[in-house]
This record gives structure tokens, sequence and C-alpha cells, in this order.
């Protein structure tokens, strides 16, 4: 929010507010919350809000749920085994601490390596 939302960033408060609603339930974000968020003041998290925020800054859902999961519960979702991203067989993601390494997770390691399909 604070990269793209307020003073001298592409959205003011009051664009992101009035394009800030959720497709699929109508809910939306009032000016005040949208303030809220740019000032980085918790918030109460649903669903309907998270599609609110998506839609408002015109990106995908996913990653409002990404980042709203590493503020509110400071978990992480990524690929910690820096999997060859043209392997298009094995897509990783996994939700973890951020302090957390490869090396830290060897049974998440062997699972992934048990799924890769045999060549």
């Amino acid at each position: 929010m604070q990269e793209h939302v307020g003073d001298g960033r592409e959205l003011t408060i009051r664009a992101f507010a009035d394009r800030a609603v959720d497709p699929v339930s109508g809910t939306s974000i009032s000016k005040s919350t949208a303030g809220n968020l740019v000032q980085g003041h918790a918030i109460k998290v649903t669903p309907e809000v998270l599609g609110a925020i998506a839609a408002g800054l015109g990106v995908p859902l996913a990653l409002v749920q990404l980042a709203a999961m590493r503020q509110y519960v400071g978990v992480v979702v990524d690929d910690p085994f820096d999997t060859d991203p043209g392997d298009d067989d094995t897509v990783v993601r996994v939700a973890h601490d951020p302090e957390r390494t490869a090396e830290d997770m060897p049974t998440v390691r062997a699972f992934v390596e048990r799924a890769r399909p045999a060549e």
C-alpha cells in the first residue's frame, strides 16, 4: 500500500478508495481505512477486504493475500529451495517463518524431491 498510495504516489488515497471494491462481494474500503493502511495501521482483515485492496491497487488477489500473511501472521510463501524456474513440472511454494532457510526444512525438501516426476 505505502509504495502505491498516498502523496507523491501513483494513486491518491481518494482514488484508491474509489477503486477499492471487491468484485465478488461488493465490499468497499472507506477513505479513512485507506488512510490507515497507508499509514501502516492494522485493520480488520477479511477475504472481502483483501479483494477490495487488490481491486484498488489493480493487482492479483494472491499478491495481496501473501502480503497480508507476511504482515499479520509473519509467514512468507515462497520457494526456499530455488527450484529451477524452467522446470514446468515442479512448482514449489512453502509457507514458512521468514527466518527459516532450505537447510532448516529437510523434511520439506525430501517431500519435494519425492514429488518430482521421474525422468
